[in-house]
């Protein structure tokens, strides 16, 4: 287990939160469907960054999540949620 490895996926879980937080809370004000998406991006990487971070401590986890299509789905999931916040009109 690296230090340098955990900082940074600690760190992603905690900015991606962050953003989360803030973007959810912006949307809840102007209701518009880009926020909504761009919202739903960042609790990928949330989810993404919780799986990170598990999987560093528990073997199980990092193994599955590390070698599998899961990361990439969640990867996919928020260039998707990205597109279409970028896209929308």
């Amino acid at each position: 287990m690296n230090n340098l490895e955990i900082f940074f996926s600690v760190a992603l879980m905690g900015f991606s939160l962050i953003l989360f937080v803030i973007s959810a809370i912006t949307y809840r004000r102007v209701q518009r469907t880009r926020l909504l998406l761009v919202s739903l991006a960042f609790a990928l990487f949330f989810i993404k960054g919780l799986m990170l971070s598990l999987g560093l401590f528990i073997d199980s986890i990092g193994d599955v999540f590390h070698a599998s299509v899961l990361a990439t789905m969640l990867d996919f999931g928020i260039m998707v949620f990205l597109y279409f916040s970028v896209v929308k009109k």
